[in-house]
């Protein structure tokens, strides 16, 4: 790829502009999108809602409204939380953690990863899962998801973020969860259950390779004889812009992009057996891939 290091000539300002230019129709369309979705009373005036219902025609995507009430809000605040977080790279670049304070940062990503539990059901690998531990939990929605997933199941979430972890508890007491969800301010290097869990959902991209090594460890130890780990990793999109935007994301919220055969090393070097990829349901831009306690 040319870097403007690599060019020979000054780059001119007419070549900035026209690269912004075309960027912003990608962001007004993200937009639209999120608009569409949000506007569950139809407030739009008439003008405004052919303007975007036709920027939505132009993408070639599907009316949002049409889509049940719980998917339609988990567009409309991964929208939000994605605008939130392009803002935060203006804001604060030299930032290299998870430490956003903005409610629809935190927010929707929580809604975003709240069908993580009910994808990893439908790879057909995990069974019922009566124990489960979310590393990362953020906002708790991914935890809420679990015990509506597996009715039976019983769920600690960890993170060391005290804001997330604040709304997390709102949001569990909200869903009618708390005597179901135990929810704590720990690192997973400081995880010291153990045989508690036959289920841990890892996500790599908001975990320093470090931290994934050592984590391996201690939930293997907090795992119960026959239970599993499934760590998820980005799948590198086909396009390179998304994948470097990706890769932005990723590196500024502290986490890491391991090779599926970094992360099978990682396991098996932790003790872990059985490791394997797993196939992800539908459109999922994830690979998970899954080790079990001997």
């Amino acid at each position: 790829m040319t870097t403007v290091q690599d060019k020979e000539t000054p780059v001119s300002m007419q070549e900035v502009m026209s690269a912004v230019g075309r960027l912003q129709c990608a962001a007004d369309a993200l937009a639209a999108i999120g608009a569409r979705a949000a506007d569950t009373e139809d407030n739009m005036p008439p003008e405004v809602a052919a303007a975007v219902d036709g920027i939505l025609a132009a993408a070639g995507v599907p009316d949002p409204r049409e889509l049940p009430p719980p998917q339609r809000a988990m567009v409309a605040a991964y929208v939000r939380s994605a605008f939130g977080q392009a803002t935060d790279v203006l804001a604060a670049p030299a930032k290299l953690a998870w430490s956003y304070t903005d409610p629809a940062v935190l927010e929707g990503q929580g809604r975003g990863s709240m069908m993580m539990p009910t994808f990893i059901a439908q790879t057909g690998e995990v069974g019922d899962v009566t124990s489960f531990l979310d590393v990362g939990t953020g906002v708790g929605w991914l935890a809420v998801g679990a015990t509506q997933v597996w009715p039976g199941c019983t769920v600690v979430g960890i993170d060391t973020w005290e804001p997330a972890l604040e709304r997390a508890r709102a949001n569990v007491a909200e869903a009618g969860a708390a005597d179901r969800i135990e929810l704590r301010n720990q690192s997973l290097v400081d995880l010291d259950d153990t045989d508690r869990f036959d289920l841990t959902w890892l996500p790599s991209f908001f975990l320093s390779t470090e931290a994934l090594a050592t984590g391996a460890a201690r939930i293997l130890a907090a795992t119960r004889s026959g239970g599993q780990v499934v760590v998820a990793r980005y799948d590198p999109p086909p396009d390179p812009l998304a994948e470097a935007a990706l890769r932005l994301r990723t590196v500024r919220d502290g986490g890491s992009w391991p090779a599926i055969e970094e992360i099978v090393q990682t396991l098996e070097g932790a003790g872990w057996t059985d490791v394997r990829m797993i196939s992800t349901p539908g459109p999922v831009p994830l690979t998970f891939v899954a080790g079990r306690k001997a």
